[in-house]
C-alpha cells in the first residue's frame, strides 16, 4: 500500500508580491507553486519567500481568503482568485512605474 501524501495549505509571502495561498507537500514545493501563481521564475523569488501560515489538514471547500463555502479547485474561490490576480497585476504596475520615475532603486 502506497503512503498517501499530505497536502498542506501554505500562505507564502514575498517582497514585491501579494501573499499567495498554495497547496503543497512541503515548503520547497510551496515556493515553486507560489512562483507559478505570481508568474515569475522560481529562482528570482525562492530566497525571499517566507512562510506566513501553514495549515495541515485544511478544509477543502472553504476559501482560505474569504472563509466562504465554494465548489471548485482549492485553495480559494474563483472570486478571491481573480481579486488576488488583479492585486498582483496592480502591484507589479506600480513597481514598474516607481522604477521608471526613479522612486525605487
Amino acid at each position: 500500500m502506497a503512503a498517501r501524501k499530505r497536502d498542506i495549505l501554505w500562505e507564502v509571502g514575498c517582497e514585491g508580491h501579494t501573499d499567495a495561498w498554495v497547496i503543497a507537500e512541503n515548503w520547497e514545493l510551496a515556493t515553486v507553486e507560489a512562483a507559478k501563481f505570481w508568474g515569475v521564475p522560481w529562482g528570482k523569488v525562492a530566497a525571499r519567500c517566507e512562510c506566513k501560515e501553514r495549515i495541515v489538514g485544511a478544509p477543502r471547500n472553504i476559501c482560505c481568503r474569504c472563509k466562504r463555502i465554494y465548489y471548485g479547485a482549492p485553495p480559494m474561490c474563483g472570486a478571491c482568485r481573480e481579486a488576488v490576480k488583479t492585486e498582483e497585476q496592480l502591484l507589479r504596475r506600480a513597481r514598474e512605474r516607481a522604477y521608471r520615475t526613479g522612486k525605487l532603486a
